[in-house]
């Protein structure tokens, strides 16, 4: 699931429980009622400072309000079928890992 649809689900939820209009959402946001429209609808993109004033109006974390719930926690298996024809995938590849491993790595 995309971190725009995890927040615009999380964000409509909260929203309804806790009984904020979309011309509430605005006021808070300094944005028009039909931009809130707009952003609840998936037509336009969550810009980052955008998901930082919804988490502080939420009165949660960033980390919280873009965490995709139907994420679990287990370890990842990829695999690639083929082989690396050249030296540029081979490289790339090689990138990629270090990516993950970094990754992993920050998280640990």
């Amino acid at each position: 699931m995309r971190t725009n649809k995890v927040v615009i689900d999380k964000v409509k939820d909260w929203m309804s429980k806790n009984d904020k209009s979309h011309q509430w959402l605005a006021d808070e946001l300094k944005v028009s009622k039909s931009l809130v429209g707009h952003m609840l609808a998936g037509k336009r993109t969550l810009k980052p400072q955008r998901i930082i004033e919804l988490a502080s109006l939420m009165e949660t974390s960033v980390e919280e309000l873009t965490k995709d719930p139907s994420f679990k926690e287990e370890r990842l298996l990829v695999q690639l079928r083929g082989g690396l024809s050249n030296r540029r995938s081979k490289s790339e590849l090689n990138a990629l890992l270090f990516a993950i491993e970094d990754y992993i790595g920050l998280k640990n």
